[in-house]
């Protein structure tokens, strides 16, 4: 068993063969299929399972009926199948997320990713950005995290609502257990939200985010809610690091730059 793990949901045009190349990966690999053909992938999986539904609901089970084996982990990864990005850059994600002893935190997007939140797009210079908010495309989850917001993943089928739930729920009162790490970007290569509703059409987001508000009535869980905008609270940089006021003005001003980028830059060529 290796110090960090790797669960996907993963489909037939699934990227996740890439994620074991060009480095020894410091991290094992469960893979749960929803396509139709019998033992697909299972050769390169740690673990395995096949098994059709939405991402969340589905993964909530694996993880509860597992937990013996997951929760050995120091940290878990839970990406999306369209996820371009190799051993190494994976290896060095989770020394960095352990390094700096994060809790929850995600890898940035390339500037030629779809993207949904331009916030999260990687900006040069930096090793990582203390923020207030990680999607859930990519979220890394500590070992404590990932048993304190297991529960919501079942609460969301469509994952609507959880990343703006998931920091209400973390232990952030020193600002620097939260992260998107810049240092390590990936490549989303498929438009946002695309095949996860045209496999589960019974998806509903909008209800989906208003159930996870009536779970949690002791919070304010609307993205428009300014507490749950994306803030920057520090950042550190390749030779500095910054202060949390130069830090909340840097990401602001690197949203909207990054913002205007991305528009321009070619995406990556989707299937």
């Amino acid at each position: 068993m290796k110090k960090f793990l790797v669960i996907a949901r993963v489909g037939d045009n699934s990227l996740h063969p890439h994620w074991l190349e060009n480095k020894t990966p410091n991290f094992d690999l469960f893979l749960s299929y929803f396509g139709d053909k019998p033992n697909h992938y299972q050769a390169e999986a740690t673990y395995y399972e096949q098994v059709k539904g939405g991402k969340w609901p589905i993964l909530h089970k694996l993880i509860e009926a597992n937990w013996a084996i997951i929760s050995q982990y120091e940290a878990v990864w839970l990406p999306d199948d369209d996820i371009l990005v190799d051993a190494e850059t994976i290896n060095k994600m989770f020394t960095l997320f352990n390094g700096f002893d994060l809790t929850l935190a995600q890898p940035a997007l390339t500037m030629d990713s779809y993207f949904s939140h331009s916030s999260l797009l990687r900006q040069p210079h930096s090793v990582l950005r203390y923020c207030n908010f990680v999607e859930v495309m990519v979220p890394i989850f500590s070992a404590s995290a990932l048993l304190k917001l297991k529960e919501s993943f079942d609460q969301s089928p469509s994952g609507w609502g959880l990343d703006a739930l998931w920091p209400h729920l973390i232990d952030n009162t020193d600002l620097k257990k939260i992260a998107v790490i810049d240092a390590t970007p990936v490549v989303h290569t498929r438009p946002v939200g695309g095949e996860l509703y045209k496999l589960n059409p019974e998806l509903s987001p909008e209800k989906d985010a208003v159930q996870l508000q009536d779970f949690y009535p002791q919070f304010n869980i609307c993205r428009r809610h300014a507490p749950n905008k994306f803030k920057v609270f520090s950042q550190i940089t390749e030779s500095q690091i910054c202060s949390p006021l130069m830090a909340s003005i840097k990401g602001k001003y690197q949203r909207v730059i990054a913002k205007y980028k991305a528009k321009k830059h070619p995406k990556f060529p989707s299937k």
